[in-house]
């Protein structure tokens, strides 16, 4: 059986180490990978962050309103323990947002060189 906090920790470092880097990371040879047991809840997270709101001062967190009409919409039940890490990652990245947002002028710059194949996929 896996251990639940463990799960929703690595969801959480992982998208900390996306969010400081720039899009296109997780392909880097040295991303973290997201572990089978939380593709779903990773999946679901990124499917309402899609459909986040502003507010004007920033991003609104994903409400549990949203939650549940994903999960209607979808006819996919969210059992309580994905509930716990899709609101552990929305903390998390509202937090992270949040931050990025008062040093608008930190670099993101890559030790990757640009290439005609990650030109396409950047800009393609």
């Amino acid at each position: 059986m896996i251990n639940l906090q463990w799960l929703s920790d690595r969801l959480v470092y992982i998208l900390r180490w996306r969010m400081d880097r720039h899009p296109g990371a997780e392909n880097e040879p040295d991303a973290p990978e997201i572990p089978a047991a939380g593709l779903r809840v990773w999946g679901i997270f990124l499917d309402l962050h899609a459909t986040r709101g502003s507010n004007g001062f920033g991003a609104n967190p994903i409400a549990y309103a949203d939650i549940e009409s994903w999960s209607r919409l979808r006819r996919e039940p969210v059992r309580p323990f994905e509930l716990d890490m899709i609101r552990a990652l929305d903390a998390t990245w509202l937090e992270v947002a949040a931050a990025l947002a008062k040093e608008p002028d930190k670099p993101k710059v890559s030790s990757r060189k640009v290439t005609p194949a990650l030109f396409d996929a950047m800009f393609g």
